[in-house]
Parts: C-alpha cells; sequence; structure tokens
C-alpha cells in the first residue's frame, strides 16, 4: 500500500484495572456527555438572544416581562432529574465497590507517618510492601 497513511492507534482510556472499573467509566462518560451537550445548549441560546434581541438605538428599551412558572419548574426539574440519576448511578458504583466479596482475605493495615504496616491473618508482617495470592480476593481494614 504505497502512500497510504498509517495512523497511530491511540486509545481512549487504559485497560480496565478492577471489575468495576467498566461501569465508573460510563459514568464518566455520561458526566462529560450531559456537560459538553448542556454546554453547548447554552451557548447557542446566548448567541442565538444576543443576535435577535440586540438594542439597534440608544433609546431602544425592552418590554417588561412578567414570569413563567412553568417555565420555572422545568428549568427546576430537569436538572433535579439529572442529579437525582447522577447520584443513584454513582452511589450504586460507590457501594459496589466498597463491599468486598465473601470470604475475602482480611489484612489489617495501619498507616503510620512514613511507612505502612501490614498484618496478615496467618501471622506475617509486611512494613510498605503487600503481597497476596493471585485471584484471591483481599479487604483490607485500614487505620491509621
Amino acid at each position: 500500500m504505497a502512500g497510504a497513511i498509517i495512523w497511530p492507534s491511540f486509545p481512549l482510556r487504559p485497560p480496565d484495572a478492577s471489575t468495576i472499573a467498566a461501569g465508573v467509566d460510563r459514568l464518566h462518560y455520561f458526566l462529560t456527555g450531559i456537560t459538553l451537550f448542556f454546554t453547548f445548549l447554552i451557548f447557542s441560546v446566548i448567541f442565538y438572544f444576543m443576535v435577535k434581541f440586540r438594542r439597534r438605538s440608544p433609546d431602544e428599551r425592552a418590554p417588561d416581562i412578567e414570569g413563567s412558572m412553568v417555565l420555572e419548574v422545568t428549568w427546576t426539574a430537569i436538572p433535579l432529574a439529572i442529579c437525582a440519576v447522577l447520584f443513584i448511578w454513582a452511589s450504586s458504583l460507590y457501594f459496589e465497590n466498597s463491599r468486598p466479596p465473601n470470604a475475602s482475605m482480611e489484612i489489617f493495615v495501619v498507616g503510620k507517618q512514613w511507612m505502612w504496616h501490614l498484618q496478615h491473618p496467618e501471622g506475617p508482617r509486611e512494613i510498605n510492601e503487600l503481597h497476596v495470592p493471585v485471584g484471591v480476593p483481599v479487604k483490607l481494614t485500614m487505620t491509621s
């Protein structure tokens, strides 16, 4: 393929490092999408009104307007609904991540000023390093 352009392959994100990484990524992409959508929407509406209702002469004054209860409730309810969805989604991810799996090996960790002191259930102690068996769920009980 002479003359073909070869684009480098850049991953959008690193490989998943935990079981909940995909869920956190989806939440992050949703938040980014919502932010971009409303940023574009607000900018567009401001620009439209800026052009449409610009003052054409120094004596021109806008007429007084009355509030609209429907509009007030709508632009209060929509952000409230979005925040409620985000809160429920994020808190479910948090609770999913905060519970250790059943029959997980418990390791006691004491954080000191310049070191970590780790105590395994079988008795071995470690300082500033943690060694665990592959494929075994681990629960860290941490104090300082």
